[in-house]
């Protein structure tokens, strides 16, 4: 008897604890739901009854005695564009024992939209048969907002780098097209004049002409860099023949300052290295001449080896001055676009403050690294190690003969142009190859000659009034099939290139033009073609 008490007494204890346990608990599952607005709902299929929590009258701004428990009721409160979706996800939490998610909206007594997330689970007896749904609905306008905030923030974002980059493409096209007339003049001129006076001052203006360009191909490429266009050639280069072209367009500027300009090649690296030959030309260039351009005494050292990094051999160069130096502060901030020292130093030097950050991406994009050491007024040493792979095959010869005039007797060439200026200029490049030169100020005019006589080969300017370079090279295709048309323009960006050999064109020359690459691609078109 006492023993059945005790028994008694011990259960009633233990359920007594297990209720005050699962009653904690509850209150603070609810604080839980309180502190993020989540509302408790239960749909009983046998009783046809919705129940809702304080919470979901809450969230849905209804009182109690407004709420019939009905489902329709609740149907009748979602947005209209989302009745269908949402049902549809009801009926997936019979259909599967996992909690199932949605967000919907619902439209309050007030007109305006709320945005709710919803989960569901649904609760089944012994047999499997589903007895009743269980759920929560949380608000999530507020982050809806943020997210279509976020959204309409990126969309600017693209839309403004679009209007950048069609700016910079314009800008470019707008600069080239004048520097094609100044830059062929000069070259025209300083081939024909003897007298060293004047060769002098005509060589200094094609190198001004030609540092305007560079830093236009800054911002050019820096804009591709900072959309992800720029892309990597990969093929074998000779190393000496880099250094020697950073030799021969620093080496006056060099003498001119009095300041000594030296190369040291480690003996044990090798020349041919597989990688993008401009890119590392673009990257010892900046270096070499951020040197040259910072030191007044003394000289500039860039020194080259083969070391091995990581288990990996790696074109290493360092490029040491005895100039200004740097101070601690700046040589944190060198990569940043647009940095220079301070403002005094873009008066006195020059520059776009772009050069380091194009050099530094240039490094990262070839999975190499760059290392800067200075001291304010004792100089400064930049250090990269580029991990390419060494060729074995010698390419310090190619193309290493003087490109000589190509002898056209006999071609007829045609030069599309709307621009004068720019039509004196290519004839005049044209003329010492002994070609019949016709002209034409635009397409129409273009493909009217086409059909009426043959042209071995035609530079076609895409801009033009009446008819574009574009529509009247597909209008020559017609008929004129095998006739090369290159197209002839100030737009050099790759998606432009691209774009023109989509269109049927055999290959693109870029203003200004270079009287080497008029002439190289001229031999490869015509000369070589013809003995093959």
């Amino acid at each position: 008897m006492f023993q059945d008490i005790s028994k008694q007494k011990f259960t009633e204890i233990a359920l007594k604890e297990t209720r005050e346990a699962e009653l904690e608990n509850a209150i603070r599952l609810q604080l839980a739901y309180n502190s993020i607005g989540m509302g408790v709902w239960e749909w009983d299929f046998a009783k046809q009854y919705l129940a809702w929590d304080d919470r979901m009258f809450s969230l849905y701004e209804k009182s109690r005695e407004d709420f019939s428990g009905k489902l329709e009721e609740w149907e009748s409160l979602l947005h209209p564009e989302d009745i269908k979706n949402t049902k549809h996800q009801l009926d997936k939490v019979l259909d599967t024992k996992s909690i199932v998610s949605s967000e919907f909206r619902i439209v309050l007594p007030n007109g305006s939209t709320k945005h709710i997330h919803a989960s569901a689970i649904a609760v089944k007896n012994k047999v499997g048969q589903p007895i009743k749904m269980v759920g929560v609905n949380y608000d999530i306008t507020e982050k809806v907002k943020i997210i279509e905030g976020l959204e309409e923030a990126k969309k600017n974002a693209e839309l403004a780098t679009q209007a950048k980059s069609e700016f910079l493409a314009n800008m470019s096209h707008e600069i080239r097209t004048p520097m094609n007339a100044i830059l062929g003049a000069l070259q025209l001129l300083k081939s024909s004049v003897n007298e060293e006076r004047l060769r002098s001052i005509l060589t200094n203006a094609t190198f001004s002409a030609k540092n305007l360009l560079t830093i236009l191909n800054d911002i050019l490429d820096y804009s591709k860099i900072e959309s992800n266009k720029l892309e990597l050639e990969n093929v074998a280069f000779s190393l000496n023949k880099i250094l020697n072209s950073v030799r021969y367009e620093l080496e006056n500027t060099a003498t001119n300052k009095g300041i000594a300009l030296r190369f040291d090649v480690d003996k044990a690296c090798c020349d041919t290295w597989q990688g993008d030959p401009t890119r590392v030309h673009q990257i010892v260039l900046n270096l070499a001449s951020n040197a040259v351009k910072f030191t007044t005494e003394g000289g500039v050292n860039i020194k080259v080896a083969c070391l091995p990094i990581h288990g990996k051999d790696n074109l290493c160069i360092k490029v040491i001055d005895s100039g200004i130096g740097m101070n601690k502060e700046y040589q944190q901030r060198i990569f940043e676009r647009f940095a220079q020292a301070d403002p005094s130093t873009t008066r006195k030097y020059g520059g776009t403050g772009l050069g380091m950050s194009i050099t530094l991406n240039l490094v990262k994009m070839m999975g190499g690294g760059i290392k800067i050491n200075s001291k304010l007024g004792k100089g400064t040493s930049v250090a990269v190690a580029l991990p390419l792979d060494k060729k074995e095959e010698d390419v310090s010869s190619q193309d290493a003969e003087e490109l000589v005039t190509p002898e056209l007797s006999g071609k007829r060439v045609l030069v599309v142009d709307d621009n004068a200026i720019n039509k004196v200029v290519i004839e005049a490049m044209l003329e010492p190859t002994n070609a019949e030169l016709i002209t034409a100020d635009n397409g129409m005019e273009a493909v009217e000659l086409a059909n009426q006589s043959h042209f071995d080969l035609i530079f076609m300017d895409i801009h033009m009034p009446v008819m574009d370079g574009i529509q009247a090279n597909r209008e020559i295709k017609k008929y004129n099939a095998d006739t090369p048309v290159v197209a002839l323009t100030a737009n050099v960006m790759p998606s432009d290139v691209a774009h023109y050999m989509e269109q049927g064109f055999i290959s693109h020359l870029g203003k200004p033009v270079e009287l080497e690459e008029l002439y190289a691609l001229i031999d490869k078109l015509l000369l070589r073609k013809a003995t093959s």
